[in-house]
């Protein structure tokens, strides 16, 4: 039985950020689809004028074409591209889904005032360009997606990992606990205490790795 992993990708972000998560899979036999949601990896006019509906059928695109060569599918979301897999879930059937970092409370202003007070003038530069650089369209698109994806979790019907990172300063871990409680499936929970968000692009994201495989290859 030949099983494809659909990897979805975070708001305002790029498959890089997630390719060492795709690597690791395919290494292992498993078929990857990693699409580009739309209005992403493009010109921030392209991005403002993209809406969640076209991220969302950007995903439902991939995994259509993903179903034709596999026999059944697993999808993978990395932030807000976890949003996208619930929306996923309510139509297509699914096997397995894992949630990384997935936001239903963003900005952890904690961590964000300790990471201020460990290097100001790192993180200052960090929050400033992650607070400008996104386009307002687009930032109420994010918030439509959330509204309409926080009451589908406890529609979930498949088995579900979630993984947090504890100093995470984009997503809450809070958010975490809000996913495990909404949902109604076989579900499992994992915590790193370090990583941050783009957690894939540090030794954390080896350990998550490991995380990740043991789960969608357990029968």
């Amino acid at each position: 039985m030949t099983t494809g992993v659909l990897l979805l990708h975070g708001f305002a972000g790029m498959r890089k950020e997630i390719m060492p998560l795709c690597e690791h899979l395919e290494k292992c036999g498993f078929i990857v689809s990693i699409p580009v949601l739309s209005g992403h990896e493009s010109t921030q006019k392209e991005f403002a004028n993209s809406k969640y509906t076209d991220w969302i059928k950007s995903a439902d695109e991939a995994a259509k074409e993903l179903k034709k060569c596999c026999d059944r599918i697993m999808i993978i979301g990395f932030s807000m591209g976890g949003m996208i897999a619930v929306n996923l879930c309510q139509d297509i059937e699914v096997e397995k889904l894992v949630f990384i970092n997935t936001p239903v409370y963003y900005w952890h202003m904690i961590r964000m005032i300790k990471n201020l007070t460990n290097d100001f003038r790192l993180y200052f530069k960090k929050y400033f360009i992650a607070g400008t650089n996104k386009p307002l369209k687009a930032l109420l698109e994010f918030q439509k997606l959330l509204i309409k994806t926080k009451p589908l979790f406890s529609d979930i019907k498949c088995p579900a990992l979630i993984i947090q990172t504890l100093d995470d300063d984009t997503v809450h871990p809070k958010s975490a606990d809000f996913i495990y409680k909404k949902l109604n499936c076989k579900k499992s929970m994992k915590k790193i205490e370090t990583g941050g968000h783009m957690v894939f692009g540090n030794e954390a994201g080896v350990e998550l790795c490991k995380w990740v495989l043991d789960f969608v290859e357990a029968e």
